[in-house]
């Protein structure tokens, strides 16, 4: 108990204050030790709300900031892909600098001579100048962008495509055929001033074969006729002055 009693004391020492065995407190010799003190940061609720809301804006930021980022992104991969398409088209053998300066300037002076015209010359014959002046002047680069859209059409509208060369295709035959029709006349018309040319030998006995008449005169039947008219009249009027030379001679 002794022992207990003194242990008791001693804690009673050490805070500083300890109960006698009557029950009173008396202070300690010691001093009393400071407590220390805690400061506690508690936001108020306009704290609170306020960095919520700015919470929210920066996420909000960050997301927008984000998507911008994702299509500048893709853009410049879209700019890249069609720069080195560009460049795929490019022939190495022609020199782009006259050629397309060549094919602005004939698909503008189409459109300048064309704005008085009606409304779909105005819309259609400046888009086939230009077509046809790239394909003239820059054929190989032209090749090349034509098979490029040939492909997209086979990818993307295989229908059209097949429509599109099936009327190719018929309108190459009816070309070719129209060339055979134009062969087929001009050698008709050839043989036909040929014949004339023969009966023309045969009726006055001139030589227009052996002065080179009757080539001219497949190319130009008007022409032949008018030479043919003129050396008829040259016969009948030296024919009439030697006539006239007898008969002047018989008269002396």
């Amino acid at each position: 108990m002794t022992a207990e009693a003194g242990v008791a004391e001693n804690a009673a020492e050490a805070s500083g204050s300890w109960t006698s065995g009557s029950g009173q407190t008396k202070l300690s010799i010691y001093p009393t030790p400071i407590p220390e003190i805690m400061l506690l940061d508690t936001p108020s609720a306009l704290e609170k709300r306020i960095g919520m809301v700015r919470r929210k804006i920066t996420g909000y930021y960050t997301s927008v900031h984000s998507e911008a980022q994702g299509i500048i992104n893709r853009w410049i991969s879209v700019e890249e892909m069609v720069e080195t398409r560009i460049k795929s088209f490019r022939d190495p053998t022609e020199p782009l600098n006259p050629g397309l300066l060549y094919t602005g300037i004939s698909a503008l002076t189409t459109s300048v001579l064309t704005r008085s015209r009606s409304l779909p010359t105005r819309i259609f014959l400046p888009p086939i100048a230009l077509a046809g002046a790239f394909s003239y002047f820059l054929p190989g680069t032209a090749s090349r962008v034509a098979a490029h859209g040939v492909e997209l059409e086979d990818r993307y509208v295989p229908r059209f495509g097949e429509i599109r060369r099936t009327s190719v295709a018929h309108s190459g035959i009816a070309w070719e055929r129209a060339k055979e029709s134009a062969v087929a006349g001009r050698e008709s018309v050839n043989q036909g001033v040929k014949n004339v040319v023969e009966s023309i030998e045969q009726r006055t006995g001139l030589k227009l074969k052996a002065m080179g008449w009757a080539q001219e005169a497949k190319k130009d039947a008007q022409g032949v006729a008018d030479v043919v008219q003129k050396d008829i009249k040259e016969a009948i009027e030296s024919k009439s002055l030697s006539g006239d030379s007898e008969d002047s001679k018989r008269l002396v």
